[in-house]
């Protein structure tokens, strides 16, 4: 059965992904139905000779779904070839073809899921499990890029690998337009790999367990648990649930409030058009900074309700799952509880927000607000030029949080001064929130490094917020992500020097904390880069995403707790 789904997934690939022949089509299309038609005696002779039949189909419900709708499909093909010759014979054909080619990729898709749940219950580290996934997804991305159909004129295997790379790592970085360059079949698949990227390959696999029934497994739970910080295994099902939810919603509203304030006159067509307003509200919210504009959104910079629904979803994305449940789905069922039939059926919703929501809350807001300053008074006068005052204030603000690993631009960064490059590299070093989609050393990571200073310098012990006590393993962990980062930047930074000996130190450093910090800005260096220097990148952009700590794990593992200590002893340090 396995090399029978290579063997389609080979003739899926050929016939949507290289220039081919009518006959080659047909061979193909023939084969498919060969398959179907293997398909539907394979579930049925194992539903036969299985001793428990009824749960055999409980646990298989999808495969059946699937194969009664072949059935269903096919009895109505024969029917309207046979009794309903007005009906165009080719587009009957097609719909055919095309639903048979849907119904395989689904049923290797279930096949791919329940595969990966074993390799979920090996003894992997989820760390590392974490790396491994992304890394797939990366080579994966790199293979379809490379299909001829997906460019205009081909593209280089560095290019493709740096492409997906910056997609599956929501970085933005790009070496060829994204808009220009590839086609629509190109653009759709970075949008895939952006989308699995942003939430994660493992969320999209759990999710899919659960729907399939098969459950998730203790050593599963544990592992998961993990990767999304939930300490509670029980939650683990609702968790995802409510991600994936949250995510999918957010984005199509998005898209929706995009359709509606983008201009027409820069479509050829309403397709076009809605295509462009789902890329960019999915583009957004996993703060990848892809854009399908070939100047990013300068074309449309001051279109600010465009821009401003942009930005809302990438701040939305940057603020992370859990805080986005307190703050959203909370109220929401709140609100939908005083409905009378609801009622019983919603449990009583506390709106409280916890330390960790309040920290990245107030921490967010205060780096918006001093960013925006900053932005303003730095670039009065040199990109800000020109635009009328409200686009300046607007341009100030969206300069502010794009920084903070979106990733999308309204001006040219190329033209920014010294300073304002210095304080954008600062915004790009902390990053989103912790469980979001961005990059970065995290805001709270951030935030408690400044306590801690602070609590030292004051002659304090403890980190305190809020009237609550951080939890000192939080600070170290904070302590050891911040200075993980440095130590990262710094070598990938004296590296590009000496192999991009013909750029300079500011746009070189630029272009790695952008790459580490998974934000996408640039100042116009990323293709001139030689071969070595995009993999440098690549590399950068990578560990970005995973986060310093989580791929230090991945590399060495997790040390075990001991349960004893040593001799405790001064060192100098001052």
């Amino acid at each position: 059965m396995l090399f029978l789904a290579s063997l389609v997934i080979v003739s899926l690939l050929v016939e949507y992904g290289f220039y081919i022949s009518d006959f080659t089509k047909r061979i193909i299309h023939q084969f498919n139905s060969l398959v179907i038609f293997y398909f539907v005696f394979f579930n049925f002779s194992k539903l036969v000779i299985n001793p428990k039949p009824f749960d055999y189909l409980r646990r298989k419900w999808i495969e059946f779904l699937l194969t009664f709708l072949i059935i269903v499909q096919s009895i109505g093909f024969l029917f309207f070839y046979a009794y309903e010759p007005r009906f165009d014979i080719q587009t009957l054909v097609r719909i055919y073809i095309a639903s048979v080619q849907i119904y395989l990729i689904l049923d290797i898709s279930l096949k791919t899921v329940r595969y990966s749940q074993r390799i979920i219950l090996k003894s992997i580290h989820p760390t590392r499990a974490l790396a491994l996934s992304f890394l797939f997804l990366i080579l994966t991305g790199t293979i379809l890029l490379l299909l001829p159909k997906t460019t205009y004129n081909g593209i280089s295997l560095i290019d493709a690998l740096f492409t997906a790379t910056s997609a599956v790592c929501v970085t933005g970085l790009i070496v060829v337009d994204t808009g220009t360059y590839f086609t629509r079949f190109g653009q759709l698949i970075i949008l895939i790999l952006i989308q699995l990227g942003g939430l994660g390959i493992m969320t999209f696999t759990t999710f899919f367990a659960l729907l399939l029934g098969g459950g998730v497994g203790i050593k599963e739970r544990i592992s998961l648990s993990e990767i999304f910080s939930e300490k509670n295994l029980s939650k683990i099902h609702s968790t995802i649930i409510r991600i994936l939810f949250l995510t999918f919603s957010i984005e199509a509203v998005g898209a929706i409030a995009l359709y509606n304030f983008l201009p027409d006159s820069i479509f050829e067509n309403k397709s076009d058009k809605i295509f462009c307003a789902i890329f960019h509200s999915v583009s957004a919210f996993c703060n990848a900074g892809f854009s399908i504009f070939s100047n990013n959104l300068v074309e449309i910079k001051n279109n600010i309700p465009s821009v401003f629904t942009i930005a809302t979803l990438f701040i939305l994305g940057g603020l992370g799952f859990f805080v986005l449940t307190e703050l959203i789905e909370k109220p929401l069922l709140k609100a939908l509880r005083k409905i009378k039939f609801l009622k019983q059926k919603i449990p009583p919703q506390t709106i409280v927000l916890t330390l960790h929501s309040k920290l990245t809350l107030s921490t967010t807001l205060l780096l918006i607000i001093s960013g925006t300053i900053l932005f303003f008074t730095l670039e009065f006068n040199n990109t800000l030029k020109g635009e009328l005052l409200i686009h300046k204030i607007f341009h100030s603000f969206f300069q502010a949080v794009t920084p903070r690993t979106a990733g999308f631009n309204t001006l040219d960064i190329s033209k920014i001064g010294i300073a304002t490059s210095l304080f954008i590299m600062l915004f790009m070093w902390i990053g989103a929130s912790p469980s979001s989609t961005g990059g970065g050393i995290k805001t709270t990571s951030f935030a408690l490094v400044i306590l801690k200073i602070i609590a030292i310098v004051t002659g304090k012990e403890r980190v305190e917020i809020f009237r609550k006590q951080v939890n000192e393993e939080s600070v170290t962990r904070a302590f050891a992500s911040a200075l993980l980062s440095i130590l990262f930047i710094t070598t990938f930074i004296f590296v590009l020097t000496m192999t991009e000996k013909n750029l300079s130190l500011l746009d070189i450093s630029f272009e790695v904390v952008s790459a580490f910090g998974t934000v996408g800005l640039s100042r116009g260096i990323t293709s001139n880069l030689t071969n070595f220097g995009k993999l440098i990148i690549i590399i950068t952009m990578f560990i970005g995403r995973i986060g310093p700590l989580a791929f230090s794990f991945a590399l060495l593992g997790k040390v075990e707790k001991r349960n004893y200590e040593f001799q405790k002893e001064n060192v100098l340090v001052t």
